[in-house]
């Protein structure tokens, strides 16, 4: 047992039943010269070591120590943010939109993206077209189910333009949060890695940066309701039975 590993793991063993020596360690800097003696004299005499160097072993358990507290500390920082993502989540607010379809506006050479996207705004109420995205020669956006007709009207007046269904029965999942989350990352891991937890698959993803920071999750509408009461648990508010 005079293996390196053997020295980590039976300083690690000792470090966890002793909360004492890690505080210490944490505390006085000194201290780890201190303790490494202190725990090779504990490995000498109760652990089966080959303890015929006993300069090398304690320098092992220093080597122990030190990557135990690295350990420790990296634990403890994740543990941190963590908690700074759920507090900002708490003051966020949650929106469920459903009944989406998502469609893609193609155009010709010679038609203007933004002119087109100035039609249909002007044509269709906005609160039926959601998270619009304007690509090179494309516009993706989400249509509610209700307005559907009038939009698909709309794009066969617009000749230089050809629309494409590329999936219907979804839900937008808003997530509002305060201007200083833009500063605390892992916001979106951590809400994606919850909402991948209940078995809900995000179809797309949209950030939107502006006196808030807005979130929205683009999901099978089947899953909305179950979503929507983790984002609701995420903001601390009261869901109805």
């Amino acid at each position: 047992m005079s293996t390196a590993k053997s020295v980590s793991k039976s300083v690690r063993e000792i470090l966890d039943q002793d909360p004492s020596l890690v505080h210490e360690l944490q505390q006085r800097k000194t201290a780890q010269r201190e303790i490494a003696k202190k725990i090779k004299d504990q490995l000498i005499e109760k652990e089966n070591f080959d303890y015929k160097d006993p300069v090398k072993l304690e320098g092992n358990v220093a080597v122990a120590i030190t990557r135990y507290l690295k350990r420790l500390r990296e634990q403890q920082e994740e543990f941190l943010g963590v908690k700074r993502v759920q507090e900002i989540l708490k003051k966020g607010t949650t929106e469920v939109i459903d009944g989406l379809k998502h469609y893609k506006i193609d155009f010709h050479d010679d038609i203007d993206k933004h002119s087109v996207l100035d039609i249909i705004l002007q044509r269709i109420e906005h609160e039926d077209v959601s998270s619009v995205s304007l690509n090179y020669q494309s516009i993706e956006l989400y249509v509610k189910k209700m307005a559907e007709k009038s939009f698909l009207h709309e794009m066969e007046r617009l000749n230089a333009v050809d629309s494409l269904k590329l999936k219907d029965s979804l839900s937008l999942l808003k997530l509002m949060l305060p201007n200083q989350a833009q500063e605390i990352p892992g916001i979106l891991a951590h809400v994606s890695s919850l909402l991948a937890d209940q078995a809900i698959s995000l179809y797309d993803t949209m950030v939107h940066h502006s006196e808030h920071l807005i979130i929205i999750f683009v999901i099978n509408e089947q899953h909305a309701s179950k979503a929507r009461d983790i984002l609701l648990k995420l903001n601390n508010e009261t869901l109805k039975e």
